[in-house]
């Protein structure tokens, strides 16, 4: 019989002042593959090239390969001489396994995350894992516009929002084990205004988890 009422966590819930960090300490000298790498690139190239999780992991790792759908956005890193592979994560197989996989503000934008999700696992050495960010929909920004009865804020090309109950869900479905989940807050930097809402969101978030901006969380076989 499967097993009724609400999701449980099953693991640590813990603040991240620093998720690129984090994902940068896993990735050193493994083998990581990066889950819509060209996202942003049109941004990030060239001028912006420091700040672009792709190069970032490349900087670490050691090997990377990056997948995207973005035909786009591939051929413009390539440009600049930076192989992506155009591959979806939900039917892809690279005959191949990776010690870590990164799916980076993916899985909010896909048809079908739990079948990516599966999909990806399969990518995984035994001891590998899987790291998923994604906009957490209890953050105080959405929080705050529902009470004001304001519309929404959702990305265009936003299909689905995930809370960590929901990435618990999946593993129970799949027998795979949520060993973390990590709240954070992004710094948006692109002038002082931005960095200063960033920092009183991130305090927040500090005092409050659930209404940081996202989460990440970490996802074994």
């Amino acid at each position: 019989m499967p097993p009724t009422g609400s999701i449980r966590i099953q693991t640590k819930i813990g603040v991240l002042r620093d998720a690129g960090s984090y994902i940068l300490d896993q990735a050193a000298k493994k083998s990581v593959l990066n889950v819509g790498a060209a996202g942003g690139v049109e941004y990030y190239l060239p001028a912006h090239r420091d700040a672009w999780l792709h190069d970032r992991l490349g900087g670490v790792a050691r090997e990377l390969v990056g997948v995207d759908i973005d035909k786009v956005g591939i051929e413009r890193a390539a440009r600049d001489g930076v192989e992506i592979i155009e591959a979806d994560c939900q039917t892809m197989n690279l005959e191949r396994r990776f010690d870590l996989i990164v799916m980076s503000d993916v899985v909010e934008h896909i048809d079908a995350p739990g079948i990516a999700i599966c999909n990806l696992v399969q990518h995984l050495q035994p001891a590998g894992r899987l790291l998923i960010t994604t906009p957490n929909p209890t953050h105080a920004g959405m929080l705050m516009r529902a009470i004001l009865g304001r519309s929404l804020s959702v990305y265009y090309d936003h299909v689905a929002c995930f809370a960590p109950e929901h990435v618990q869900a999946v593993c129970n479905r799949h027998g795979y084990h949520l060993t973390a989940v990590y709240f954070f807050v992004p710094i948006d930097g692109r002038n002082l205004g931005y960095r200063v809402r960033s920092r009183i969101a991130q305090t927040v978030g500090r005092l409050s988890p659930r209404l940081s901006r996202s989460f990440l969380a970490v996802i074994e076989r």
